[in-house]
């Protein structure tokens, strides 16, 4: 970036003076970079409202994009791909004043949050279940890696039913917003993002994984959440999902 370029984004976050050994100071720059600026902001508020839709859809569009703009113009953000804008959406919006009456809106913004990062999400081969026969009890040796999309989430309130109502109509989960506590897989099959509810023994068995025990030790560590429960079954459910990479495309652990 060059010393102009950043001199001009410096000054559509508000600040000039780095502006003015390139540009007169005059009114017809500054109405120049008003309107560039404006435009910037639109563009980011567009943005936010696409990447946040359950949000948007649960406020309605006129108090959300009011509640964006305060946010584009307190984190602007430099990220050219706006697919890719609102990181700190969710964090921001649990500690915006007008969203305190609805504490369903930063754990629903979280999972919007979710799905884009499972739809752009590198791409990694996926372990299915005749490579998974083929290793058979050896694959319980081998590190655990989720796909490079998958999100897990575990609440004490209802906010994978609330945002699926939303987001996936077509699965009939509840609207109402109550003290049970629910999980969530977010992921990538394909070029198609899914969503699934998850039980406590799954979401015990993926955050293992997560953390790159063996495919065994995730195992054990389900078991002990329920443990009449045939594991068998449930990591068969969970290869055929396409939520791992293949054991020799595993990367190695953090």
């Amino acid at each position: 970036m060059t010393r102009f370029h950043a001199a001009f984004e410096n000054a559509l976050e508000g600040r000039f003076d780095d502006l003015w050994p390139h540009l007169s100071a005059d009114d017809r720059t500054l109405g120049a970079v008003a309107v560039y600026r404006n435009t910037a902001t639109k563009g980011r508020i567009d943005a936010l409202e696409l990447n946040f839709p359950t949000v948007a859809q649960m406020v309605g569009s006129e108090w959300f994009r009011a509640a964006a703009r305060e946010f584009v113009e307190e984190r602007p953000g430099n990220d050219p791909v706006l697919a890719a804008f609102g990181a700190g959406f969710p964090d921001w919006l649990n500690r915006f004043e007008p969203a305190q009456e609805m504490p369903f809106l930063a754990p629903v913004a979280r999972l919007d949050r979710a799905w884009t990062e499972a739809h752009l999400a590198q791409e990694a081969n996926v372990l299915d279940l005749p490579l998974a026969a083929r290793l058979g009890y050896a694959l319980f040796g081998k590190p655990a890696r989720l796909h490079p999309s998958v999100s897990l989430f575990w609440f004490d309130w209802t906010a994978p039913s609330l945002w699926l109502s939303h987001r996936y109509p077509a699965m009939a989960s509840d609207l109402e917003w109550r003290p049970e506590p629910e999980g969530l897989l977010i992921h990538r099959r394909g070029a198609e993002v899914q969503a699934r509810r998850l039980d406590r023994v799954e979401w015990t068995y993926l955050d293992a994984c997560r953390q790159g025990r063996p495919f065994g030790a995730a195992a054990l560590a389900a078991k002990g959440a329920a443990p009449g429960r045939d594991l068998t079954a449930t990591l068969a459910e969970l290869i055929n999902l396409g939520v791992f990479e293949t054991p020799e495309m595993a990367r190695p652990a953090a």
